[in-house]
């Protein structure tokens, strides 16, 4: 069970920097509404701020991925498979 959540982590954080670039610059009143907000919002219109929360959610999206299998791993072992 801990991997398929985990499999589910990682396939979110895989596609939410796409869903993010879409959700601020899918229409211009909502991106001059995003930056115009507190902090993070106001970051969201810089590009090395979107860079390094794609890459973030890609490392994540990793990590998750990584974790699903040794679950998955364990689980096969555990069970003599």
């Amino acid at each position: 069970m801990l991997s398929s959540l985990f499999l589910g982590i990682s396939f979110l954080s895989f596609i939410s920097p796409f869903l993010l670039y879409w959700f601020i610059h899918g229409d211009d009143e909502r991106y001059v509404w995003i930056i115009s907000g507190p902090y993070p919002f106001s970051h969201f219109g810089s590009g090395p701020f979107q860079l390094w929360m794609g890459i973030g959610f890609l490392l994540m999206s990793l990590l998750s991925a990584v974790i699903s299998l040794i679950f998955s791993k364990l689980h096969k072992k555990a069970e003599g498979y």
